[in-house]
């Protein structure tokens, strides 16, 4: 497997040398000193990650969006001063990165945020691939004799592995730098019973492909959702709070209660949340996520359906009031 490839996008020399020393023998690591510098070398030659300092002599929050723009399959680290450490997640999402680092810099540090978010890029490229082939099957499929009325949009699920490892690394990623995710568990209740053993395949696809398309159009491009069994949707919502996730729920309810396909089914919608800066739990995974969504999906199916079954939100903290005069 060929080296990674790192621009480092940093006016100080001394600090530049260091970031090289420590990547040295893992990838192959190229100095600028100038934005415009930056932005003219990604057009030419994209290159895998971008380490960009933010300094009062180089504003790499305004660098980020360019790369974006020219390289969208970069990923963008952020280096921020000591100074700026409290401050640094909110700065580095506004900007658009996939990640920062916070000074001093420490080999393990930077090793460590480098090679997560290049993991990250090789499952994404991974997935892009699986797209493709996917998109390609389905091109040269044979139509059927009856088709289902809606079709999917927005909404892939071509490797359910692939997704899982996606969404493993996120939750991972939202404990180290203090980000809330959602997991939201949708069922179209009762759908088998429904439908019946004698209905054809079609008829259960264009309920599925319909209840996808819904999805969708609630859903924003950073949000995963597939299919979880033949009558239950996982959906992953990363950067969401609970708040968040609970207005989600109740949108989905809301749609895909008015299936066309489905029109005498209900929906219910399981809710679990984790906000690393609201909850002073340590563990999580991706797999207790799912648990405590399916646990709440069924409180919500005992209830009666076509609703959503979620944890309390936290007590809003009293703010004391002083008097004057």
């Amino acid at each position: 497997m060929s080296q990674p490839r790192i621009l480092v996008a940093e006016p100080s020399a001394p600090i530049a040398n260091a970031l090289r020393k420590f990547l040295d023998g893992w990838a192959e690591v190229q100095v600028v000193r100038y934005v415009d510098e930056a932005v003219q070398l990604m057009r030419a030659r994209p290159v895998d990650v971008l380490i960009a300092s933010v300094s009062a002599s180089f504003d790499g929050e305004a660098l980020a969006p360019q790369v974006r723009k020219v390289a969208p399959e970069t990923a963008i680290i952020l280096a921020y001063p000591p100074a700026d450490v409290d401050h640094a997640p909110e700065r580095a999402r506004a900007a658009g990165a996939d990640a920062f680092l916070v000074g001093p810099l420490k080999r393990h540090q930077v090793l460590s945020v480098v090679q997560a978010v290049t993991r990250l890029n090789g499952l994404a490229a991974q997935l892009r691939g699986l797209q493709a082939k996917f998109e390609a099957f389905k091109a040269a499929a044979p139509k059927p004799a009856i088709r289902p009325k809606a079709s999917v949009v927005g909404v892939n699920a071509p490797d359910e592995a692939f997704f899982k490892k996606y969404m493993l690394l996120e939750v991972k990623r939202s404990k180290r730098y203090q980000y809330p995710v959602a997991v939201l568990l949708v069922a179209l209740d009762k759908l088998s019973e429904h439908l019946g053993e004698s209905a054809p395949e079609f008829q259960r696809a264009a309920i599925r492909s319909e209840a996808l398309e819904g999805l969708s159009v609630l859903l924003r491009d950073i949000d995963v959702a597939m299919p979880f069994g033949e009558d239950k949707y996982l959906i992953f919502l990363p950067h969401t709070p609970l708040k968040g996730c609970t207005i989600v729920a109740g949108r989905v309810v809301e749609r895909l209660s008015k299936l066309d396909s489905f029109p005498h089914g209900t929906v219910s919608v399981g809710v679990a949340s984790f906000d690393p800066t609201a909850t002073a739990k340590d563990q999580v995974s991706f797999g207790g996520l799912v648990r405590e969504a399916s646990e709440a999906l069924k409180k919500a199916q005992e209830a009666g359906g076509n609703r959503f079954s979620a944890p309390e939100l936290p007590p809003v903290p009293k703010r004391n009031r002083i008097s004057i005069g």
